[in-house]
């Protein structure tokens, strides 16, 4: 399968981010049991994030088409993403934990309607089912190693060093789509 340059740039650095992100998800809940939380906090910080993402979707979805460089959008998310997973280092209580899903619900506003944007923009029109679905191949097998990997990162290393590697990934992310040409994407 091959695809063109554009979408390899946006799977390559989405793929970043996706990578960390799974390194901690499936740990979230025994992050939040660490820090004192139980099931309560686990399901009021995920509201908390949907909220605030919903939230700003409909901030985005009004003013969003109105930016001329969405990839500015896309890497401000990995930006904010970076910041959130640094962060977690020093949370260590309910109200931390739900402003930093409130922050994560920002992010996820700006990344997510605009990686999609991005993406159907530089679709082959004859190739658009095969390229989403090489796409969602990528980001599985992504999420599987990136789920199976840290687990054995937070038991050998903490939670603190992870958050460390996660924000660097999306630190790269965020260069990554910055540092692109503007014709590229």
């Amino acid at each position: 399968m091959k695809i063109n340059k554009a979408l390899r740039v946006l799977i390559m650095y989405n793929g970043l981010l996706i990578f960390g992100t799974m390194l901690f998800g499936p740990l979230y809940a025994v992050f939040v049991q660490n820090i004192g939380g139980g099931v309560q906090l686990i399901s009021i910080s995920a509201a908390a994030f949907y909220l605030s993402s919903a939230m700003f979707l409909w901030i985005v979805g009004k003013l969003g088409d109105r930016v001329k460089e969405k990839e500015l959008m896309l890497a401000a998310s990995y930006l904010i993403r970076a910041v959130g997973y640094l962060s977690f280092i020093v949370v260590s209580n309910a109200l931390g934990l739900i402003l930093l899903q409130v922050l994560f619900g920002l992010a996820e506003a700006l990344g997510s309607p605009t990686f999609g944007s991005l993406f159907a923009k530089h679709l082959d029109g004859d190739m658009e089912v095969m390229e989403y679905a090489e796409w969602a191949l990528i980001a599985s097998l992504i999420m599987a190693v990136g789920a199976l990997m840290g687990g054995y990162f937070v038991s050998a290393l903490g939670f603190g060093l992870l958050f460390v590697v996660i924000s660097a990934l999306c630190f790269v992310a965020f260069l990554g789509i910055i540092l692109s040409p503007r014709k590229l994407l």
